[in-house]
């Protein structure tokens, strides 16, 4: 169905059926209310995803639990080898567009929660800075020519350099991958402490991540009898995760509808540019 606006008038021509202010605001209501229930939907069909994964993971966990505890005190025997070399593959994989949701998670399965935690942290700062440096210095023009062939993406990245913290942050937050990120804005004309600074948007979902993979360690463990922890603690530990995950959904979901909205405005932008 074609719709055509006309705003000074206040009304809405479809197929030759005038439709004045309250129809207008009453067609837009509906079609709000049925977005945010679209929202709604997806959000809880991803937690029942995760729900799924975490119980099929209990399932496999009678066969291969009791190796989880072997692989733990493997690491714990290591020493700070463990963490150097946990480091050193983050920031070059990453780099290489490994999702960085891999180590998170693989964090959590060898450290735990609050140890994986600060380390995926740590790292995602370190690699981000590195990567920073080397799309600057050596892959600008590469990266560059990239992004100029994909509209979408060389708006949003032009309008990294006016708008900064902010946008960066939500860039973090939304559907863009951490590799991905840390070359195309350091390829672009961000400046360097606001790009730090924006890695706090990547802090939701590495918790999200490594407390997925500590999670995923002990239903293993508890379905082959080898986890420590107390049913009350096990039932506690799972609450805190669904709660975490349902945080970070919202989160994202925010983060990408105010993206629209910067995209919008950049592509519109670079249309009135370049109709001058």
């Amino acid at each position: 169905m074609r719709w055509i606006f006309f705003r000074e008038h206040d009304v809405i021509i479809s197929e030759g059926c005038v439709l004045r202010h309250r129809d207008r605001s009453l067609l837009i209501s509906s079609t709000s209310e049925d977005s945010e229930m679209n929202h709604i939907l997806k959000i809880c069909l991803k937690v029942a995803a995760v729900i799924a994964l975490v119980a099929a993971i209990g399932i496999a966990g009678r066969y291969f639990g009791e190796m989880i505890p072997e692989f733990e005190n493997w690491v714990d025997g290591i020493g700070f080898w463990g963490p150097i070399v946990f480091t050193l593959l983050f920031i070059l994989l990453t780099g290489l567009q490994l999702p960085e949701s891999v180590f998170a998670v693989a964090a959590g399965v060898a450290f735990g929660l609050v140890e994986g935690f600060l380390l995926v942290v740590l790292v995602n700062f370190m690699g981000a800075i590195v990567w920073f440096w080397i799309a600057r210095w050596f892959l600008r023009g590469y990266v560059s020519g990239f992004l100029s062939r994909h509209p979408k993406l060389s708006a949003i990245e032009q309008a990294t350099a006016n708008e900064g913290f902010k946008l960066m942050v939500l860039l973090r937050l939304g559907p863009f991958s951490y590799g991905f990120l840390n070359l195309a804005l350091g390829a672009s004309d961000s400046r360097f402490k606001p790009y730090v600074l924006s890695l706090l948007g990547v802090i939701p979902g590495n918790f999200a991540t490594v407390y997925f993979g500590s999670m995923a360690a002990h239903v293993a463990k508890k379905a082959a009898h080898a986890d420590n922890l107390s049913d009350a603690h096990f039932a506690i530990m799972g609450f805190g995760f669904l709660v975490t995950m349902v945080v970070v959904l919202i989160v994202t979901h925010v983060a990408r509808h105010a993206l629209k909205t910067y995209e919008k405005d950049a592509l519109n932008a670079d249309t009135g540019v370049a109709s001058l």
